[in-house]
């Protein structure tokens, strides 16, 4: 069969448009999150009195429907695709992590250079292999600045109990801390490791 050399032309053109597409569509490098569906996370804390940066504000976390493993650490089979840990960054994802732990209590500590005014941490979980995913929680504080005892001054943090959760919503699962593996803190302490789901 003949065809003419502009009909050719726009066969050829059409199926590089095509295989660009399906390329395109699976590659997708603006946008490394991921959802686990149903997974939650809220976290809270117990400190009532202010606190002063380089000092830790302790946390405890409750998960559902994803398995706190240490990064290190090689997941059971049955969790390869809910098997994770906790990033705990100031303010926003894009700021550094200040720790990393698979623990359910642990100790945030406040930069000493953190400027006064409102904060948040983000608790967000991520993968085994380090993908962040949508499932994350804050935690709001407040740094305040005060007159030392010195004449000097003195950066104080509050912090605010009230959090904010987001994650892939639902519901379901166990409790959160049972059937979890202990998980080890990067760098701070912690407490016993667990997880629900």
């Amino acid at each position: 069969m003949k065809t003419s050399p502009w009909l050719d032309g726009l066969f050829r053109y059409a199926g590089i448009l095509g295989l660009s597409a399906v390329l395109g569509a699976g590659c997708n490098i603006h946008d490394n999150t991921i959802n686990i569906p149903n997974a939650q996370i809220n976290a809270t804390t117990d400190v009532s009195a202010d606190v002063m940066p380089a000092a830790t504000v302790p946390i405890a976390v409750t998960v559902q429907n994803v398995y706190l493993i240490a990064p290190e650490a090689t997941p059971p089979p049955e969790h390869e695709k809910d098997a994770g840990h906790i990033v705990v960054y100031l303010d926003d994802v894009d700021s550094p992590a200040l720790l990393t732990t698979a623990m359910t209590n642990f100790s945030v500590t406040i930069p000493a250079e953190t400027k006064p005014g409102p904060h948040k941490l983000v608790c967000q979980f991520h993968k085994h292999d380090g993908t962040p995913t949508t499932t994350k929680v804050e935690v709001a504080i407040n740094v305040a600045v005060s007159v030392g005892a010195d004449g000097g001054v003195d950066v104080i943090t509050s912090v605010d109990a009230n959090v904010t959760t987001t994650g892939s919503g639902g519901s379901g699962g166990g409790p959160a801390g049972a059937a979890g593996a202990a998980g080890a803190t990067v760098p701070g302490t912690g407490g016993a490791g667990g997880t629900g789901g």
